[in-house]
C-alpha cells in the first residue's frame, strides 16, 4: 500500500503552515502532507493523485473560504474519492456548513478553530488507522474474490462438461436469477453474485453416475434417492474456505420447497435462503422449457403459468409475483440466450 496522503485546504497560508508542521511532527513517516489554498486547487491535486494511481486518505478543509466553501470541497472530493475521510475546520458556529458536510460529504469529524493540538492529532491518527484498515479489507477481499472466481470458473467448466445440453440451461438460469434478484430490489453485489453462483446450482451432479444422468424415462424410487444426493455433493464441493456462502446455499437448497416438501433438509418458507428460493424458480422454469431425453419442452406460456400456479406451494409467493410481472423481460432473456445457442458452442470461459 502506498503512503497515504493527507490534504489540508485553507485560504490562509499561515494556517496551512501550522497544519503542515503539526502533522509532520506528529505523523512523520506515516503519511504525505499536501496543502491547497482553495477548493479548486484541492481538486487539481486530487486529479493528479488519481492519475498516479494514488488515493487520498484524509481531506481537512476550512469552511469559511472565498469561492468554494469547505462543505462544497468535501462534497466534490467525496464524490470523486469515496474512500477519503473528510474533516471540516470551522472558525465560527456554522451549523449550516456542518449540516451540508454531514449530508453530502459523509463528514468524519468537524473541528473548531482554534483547535486543541492533542485532539486534532488524535482525530487524524484515528482517521489514518481507519483508512488503512478499510484499504486492507478491500485488498484481502479482492484476493479472496479472485481465488473464489478462479475456483468458480473451474467448477463451472466441470459442470458444463458432463452434459453439453446443460450449457445454455445454466446460462439461462443465471440470467433469470439475476433478473429476479434485481426486481426484488437486491443490491448490485447480490445480483452479480447470484448471476455467478447460480451457474453452480447442479455442480453436485458431477458426483452422480453418468448412466443415471442420461437415463431415458422416469427414475425409479431408488434412482431418485440417489439423484437427490447431488445437492449434498454440491454442498461438499463448495465447502471450501474463501468460497462465498451464497454458492453453497444455492447448491444445497435450490430443491427445497416453500411448503416444506422439497429435499434434502425439508426446509420451508423463509428457512430457505433467499438465493436458493430465487434459483429454484429460475431452474424449474427453464427445465420446463427445455427438451430432455425423457420429456418434451413446454411452450413458454404453459411453463410460465405453471410457475405462477405454484406460488405458495413450490415457490416463494413474493418471488413468483416478481416473476409474473416480468413476463416480457423473461421471454426476451430466453430469446437472447437462445440466439447465442444458435450461433454455436458456448464460447471459452474468460480468465478469472
Amino acid at each position: 500500500m502506498d503512503m497515504p496522503v493527507v490534504l489540508c485546504v485553507d485560504d490562509e497560508p499561515i494556517i496551512l503552515q501550522s497544519l503542515r508542521i503539526e502533522l509532520r511532527n506528529a505523523l512523520s513517516g506515516q503519511c504525505i502532507i499536501e496543502t491547497a489554498e482553495s477548493g479548486e486547487e484541492a481538486l487539481d491535486i486530487l486529479t493528479e493523485l488519481r492519475q498516479d494511481g494514488r488515493e487520498l486518505a484524509i481531506l481537512i478543509s476550512d469552511q469559511n473560504m472565498p469561492g468554494m466553501k469547505g462543505h462544497e470541497v468535501l462534497s466534490r472530493v467525496k464524490g470523486l474519492s469515496p474512500e477519503t475521510f473528510t474533516i471540516l475546520l470551522t472558525g465560527f458556529s456554522d451549523l449550516e456548513g456542518v449540516k451540508q458536510a454531514v449530508n453530502n460529504a459523509q463528514l468524519y469529524r468537524y473541528i473548531t478553530k482554534p483547535w486543541k493540538k492533542e485532539e486534532f492529532i488524535f482525530t487524524i491518527r484515528e482517521a489514518l488507522r481507519s483508512f488503512r484498515q478499510e484499504r486492507l479489507i478491500v485488498e484481502q477481499t479482492g484476493k479472496i474474490e479472485r481465488l473464489t472466481f478462479s475456483m468458480i470458473r473451474a467448477l463451472e467448466a466441470a459442470n458444463l462438461s458432463y452434459d453439453e445440453d446443460t450449457s445454455f440451461h445454466i446460462q439461462r438460469v443465471s440470467e433469470y436469477s439475476a433478473y429476479l434478484a434485481e426486481k426484488l430490489g437486491k443490491d448490485p453485489s447480490f445480483v452479480e453474485r447470484i448471476r455467478t453462483y447460480s451457474k453452480l446450482h447442479d455442480i453436485g451432479k458431477v458426483g452422480v453416475a453418468c448412466q443415471l444422468l442420461n437415463k431415458p424415462g422416469q427414475y425409479t424410487p431408488e434412482e431418485f434417492e440417489i439423484m437427490k444426493q447431488h445437492v449434498w455433493y454440491g454442498y461438499q464441493i463448495l465447502k471450501v474456505e474463501g468460497i462465498d456462502e451464497m454458492a453453497r446455499n444455492v447448491a444445497y437448497n435450490h430443491h427445497e420447497r416453500w411448503d416444506g416438501s422439497g429435499y434434502l433438509q425439508g426446509l420451508r418458507a423463509l428457512e430457505i435462503p433467499l438465493e436458493a428460493r430465487i434459483v429454484a424458480v429460475a431452474d424449474v422454469f427453464d427445465a420446463l422449457l427445455s427438451r430432455r431425453i425423457y420429456k418434451r419442452a413446454l411452450p413458454f406460456e404453459d411453463a410460465f403459468q405453471l410457475i405462477v400456479n405454484a406460488a405458495g406451494t413450490h415457490f416463494d409467493p413474493a418471488i413468483v409475483e416478481v416473476f409474473r410481472l416480468g413476463h416480457d423481460d423473461l421471454f426476451a432473456i430466453r430469446e437472447r440466450v437462445n440466439s447465442m445457442e444458435e450461433l454455436g458452442p458456448t464460447p471459452p470461459l474468460a480468465d478469472a
